[in-house]
């Protein structure tokens, strides 16, 4: 996307994060979940500056498309071909749409959601799910993603790999580094973030991002993961740019 963490350490353990908005009612204890069985934390206050992402009310600063998604270029980092628990892997080297695919996911996982990117890379009724979010179509993963600027003041990749390259599918395993907004936490995640992609137009039509590289859970956090896709909406202002975009109406077809 995206929103809170089961499995978050310190920086000097590996863990994730990952959502939106709920981020800030949530994630402290999120934060502690993976470490400290049981433990809780009473949720931070959402600070004025970060207010105008609820109720509908979009960031002023994420109106425009000023990301780096115009990467046309696909500045891509150079992969860590030793990875950790992933060193064996083959090298694969990313085609240029391929390229362009995970360049457009390292800019939303670093918080930096741009009309540009969803035109780009993501069919308008594409599903996104992590351990705590299942959203379907462009209403709900929009709301994941443009969330995630009220959640993190930083957010970095710091390496990455290419595990796989299909004409449908495409992996790459990834650490990412977030800052958390209001609570002065610096965090880092290992996960492998799988695209479905449509051979055809190339576009995504399903993003998992697998939290310590393991497969997403069953039926016990499915409410929880619904409930958040239903509920960022609500909560996240998405600018008007991004939902046009993805065309009008988009979000409840089922055309991928």
């Amino acid at each position: 996307m995206k929103l809170w963490p089961v499995g978050i350490g310190h920086t000097r353990t590996q863990s994730p994060i990952r959502s939106t908005l709920f981020t800030l009612l949530t994630a402290s204890t999120a934060l502690v979940l993976p470490t400290i069985t049981g433990a809780s934390a009473s949720p931070p206050s959402i600070p004025a500056s970060q207010r105008h992402f609820r109720l509908g009310h979009p960031a002023a600063h994420l109106n425009k498309d000023t990301s780096s998604s115009h990467s046309t270029a696909m500045s891509l980092p150079s992969q860590n071909q030793a990875f950790e628990g992933f060193s064996q892997h083959p090298s694969v080297e990313p085609s240029k749409e391929t390229a362009q695919l995970i360049r457009d996911a390292m800019d939303l996982f670093s918080a930096k959601p741009s009309p540009s990117i969803f035109a780009r890379s993501w069919s308008p009724n594409a599903i996104f799910a992590d351990p705590i979010c299942h959203a379907e179509a462009s209403r709900q993963y929009l709301a994941q993603w443009y969330g995630m600027p009220a959640a993190f003041s930083h957010s970095e990749t710091l390496e990455w790999k290419l595990i796989k390259q299909e004409p449908a599918l495409v992996e790459y395993v990834q650490k990412q580094r977030y800052k958390v907004k209001g609570l002065g936490l610096t965090k880092d995640m290992v996960s492998t973030v799988v695209m479905q992609r449509n051979p055809q137009s190339g576009k995504i039509t399903r993003f998992e991002d697998r939290w310590n590289h393991k497969p997403l859970g069953g039926v016990l956090g499915w409410p929880f993961r619904r409930l958040n896709a239903l509920t960022l909406p609500l909560l996240v202002g998405v600018p008007k740019e991004a939902k046009s975009a993805l065309g009008e109406g988009a979000a409840g077809g089922k055309d991928l």
